[in-house]
């Protein structure tokens, strides 16, 4: 009680040296401690009682002691005092607050440029539909373009990405590869494996054999689908993540290729 009856006692001047203290403690810690923030954050929670009494007192302070002569001009020095205080005292959270705020204008218009591209490859030429085997709807908007963007679900962290908008998973195009079916950890590199080569609604999908172990990006092998068996037909590439979708691919009416016949339809170093 008589802390708090001495602390309730002191004057603006004693509020404002208090905050002062409060206040180069704190930025002292945040520019020492600059490349690990833990650290500033473990200080400040240590100072926060005095930092927000020593704040709320000289504010509440400025606020009932300050008497100018035009009623406006007390107004406006009362909020903008009340303001800075605050904006120092839970500096730098506020200065990303206000950061993150002047954001919302640019990333609203982001936001809406994204939907009109997704809009815009929704309205697109179905490539292929294989949700009946548990893939995907893909739509391809020009023929060799270097996605086939498959639609089943928006992604949900949009990046740039090659200057393109990556507004949902994409499948890319292997036409102008040399190799083909070829990433680190495929045993059947160099191998005349055979493939599966099924057909579905106007759609050649090439399935290659299961790899030995999972390789890149986890896959169990890779699933090609085009149009056309040629060296000028658009030749998408989809990692095989689960193997049951193979088995209910291979359902589909289709046929047996070897790796050099199929390399040397498509125009491709086996």
């Amino acid at each position: 009680m008589k802390k708090s009856n001495k602390l309730s006692s002191l004057g603006l001047r004693g509020y404002a040296i208090g905050y002062g203290i409060c206040v180069a403690i704190s930025i002292s810690v945040l520019i020492i401690t600059y490349l690990v923030p833990i650290l500033w954050v473990v200080c400040y929670i240590g100072i926060f009682v005095p930092f927000m009494l020593f704040s709320f007192m000289l504010n509440k302070k400025l606020i009932t002691d300050t008497r100018l002569f035009n009623s406006i001009i007390s107004f406006l020095y009362k909020l903008i005092a009340t303001l800075l205080i605050w904006f120092i005292a839970f500096f730098p959270l506020s200065w990303i607050g206000i950061t993150e705020i002047t954001k919302i204008p640019a990333n609203n218009a982001k936001k809406q440029a994204d939907l009109q591209v997704q809009k815009e490859i929704s309205n697109a030429e179905t490539f292929a539909d294989l949700t009946p085997f548990g893939v995907g709807i893909y739509k391809l908007q020009n023929k060799g373009d270097k996605y086939l963007w498959d639609i089943t679900k928006p992604e949900e962290t949009v990046i740039t990405y090659d200057g393109i908008r990556m507004v949902y998973d994409s499948l890319i195009n292997r036409k102008d590869d040399e190799t083909w079916d070829n990433y680190l950890g495929n045993s059947n590199v160099g191998k005349d494996v055979q493939y599966d080569v099924l057909f579905y609604k106007g759609t050649y999908i090439i399935i290659s054999p299961l790899w030995d172990k999972p390789g890149t990006l986890h896959n169990w092998g890779n699933i090609y689908l085009c149009k056309g068996l040629d060296k000028d037909s658009d030749l998408f590439e989809m990692g095989i993540l689960d193997p049951k979708v193979v088995d209910k691919l291979k359902e589909l009416p289709g046929q047996k290729l070897s790796r050099k016949e199929l390399a040397e339809k498509l125009n491709k170093t086996m």
